[in-house]
C-alpha cells in the first residue's frame, strides 16, 4: 500500500507538472525568441493576424506607444519587458531598420545587414505614406469636378493626405472588398490649409492589386487618360477621387 500511494504521488505530481507546463506555453501562444546581435536582447516573436497586425501598425504610426505596450501585454501575456523590447524592434517604415535606417531589409522578422539588429518589418497596408503622397502629387485641380463655381479651384493643391484613416479597419481587404472605399483626411486649398473628408473610391484594378499586396501608384490615373476622377465640394469640404 506505501509503494502504490508513492506511486499515485508521483503520478500526481508528474500530471500537475505537465499541466502547468501547457497552460504556461498557452499563455505565451507557442512564442519564439529572437536573438538581436546589435542590442543583445531577445526578442519575442508573436504569431500575427492580419487583424493584430493591423492594430500594431496604426499604433505605431501614430506613435501611440503606451497604448502598443498595453495591447501587446493584454493580448499576449508579456511582461512589459517583453512588450518594450518588442516595441523597440519595430520598424515605422517598411524596410527600413529601426537602428540605422538603412532601407536594406527584407521580409518580415528579419535582421539587418547593415547593423545587425533585429527588426519586425511587418508588411503594411498598400495604401500608405508613399502611395498617398503620390495620390496628393497626382490631384489636378484644373481637371476637378466642383459643386459651386463661385469658387477658382484652379489654384488650389493638396498639402498632404492621412495614411492611416479614421477608420482603421477600412484597410482590411474584407472590409475594402465589401465597401470598395476609404475615407480618410486631406489638405486643400490655395495655401493647402483646409481640412477635408477625402473618399477614395476602389475600381476593379485597384482591388485587385490591394488584394495580391500590390503598388496603388499605378492606379491612380494620369493625365488626360481618365476624366472626371475627382470630384470637389468647397462648400463642405469634401473631395472624392475615383481610382482605376
Amino acid at each position: 500500500m506505501a509503494k502504490l500511494y508513492i506511486k499515485t504521488q508521483k503520478l500526481n505530481w508528474l500530471t500537475f507538472y505537465l499541466l502547468s507546463e501547457i497552460k504556461y506555453l498557452k499563455k505565451k501562444n507557442f512564442t519564439m525568441r529572437i536573438y538581436c546581435k546589435k542590442c543583445k536582447e531577445e526578442i519575442v516573436k508573436l504569431p500575427l493576424t492580419e487583424e493584430q497586425k493591423l492594430d500594431i501598425y496604426v499604433l505605431r504610426q501614430n506613435n501611440s506607444v503606451l497604448s502598443l505596450e498595453k495591447k501587446l501585454i493584454d493580448d499576449f501575456n508579456l511582461n512589459s519587458d517583453e512588450a518594450r523590447a518588442i516595441i523597440s524592434h519595430l520598424n515605422k517604415r517598411r524596410d527600413c531598420c529601426v537602428v540605422c535606417e538603412a532601407e536594406t531589409l527584407n521580409g518580415e522578422f528579419t535582421e539587418c545587414p547593415d547593423c545587425g539588429a533585429f527588426n519586425y518589418n511587418l508588411e503594411e497596408p498598400v495604401f500608405n505614406i508613399e502611395f498617398c503622397s503620390h495620390l496628393e502629387w497626382s490631384l489636378d485641380f484644373d481637371r476637378v469636378e466642383h459643386e459651386d463655381i463661385e469658387y477658382y479651384v484652379q489654384s488650389f493643391w493638396c498639402d498632404g493626405i492621412m495614411h492611416v484613416p479614421e477608420d482603421p479597419e477600412s484597410l482590411l481587404y474584407k472590409n475594402l472588398e465589401k465597401h470598395k472605399q476609404i475615407i480618410t483626411k486631406a489638405w486643400i486649398g490655395n495655401g493647402g490649409e483646409n481640412i477635408y473628408e477625402m473618399k477614395i473610391k476602389f475600381g476593379k484594378k485597384s482591388l485587385n492589386h490591394y488584394k495580391n499586396r500590390k503598388s496603388l501608384i499605378d492606379c491612380i490615373p494620369k493625365a488626360n487618360e481618365q476624366e472626371k476622377w475627382i470630384t470637389l465640394d468647397v462648400n463642405r469640404r469634401r473631395i472624392e477621387v475615383q481610382l482605376k
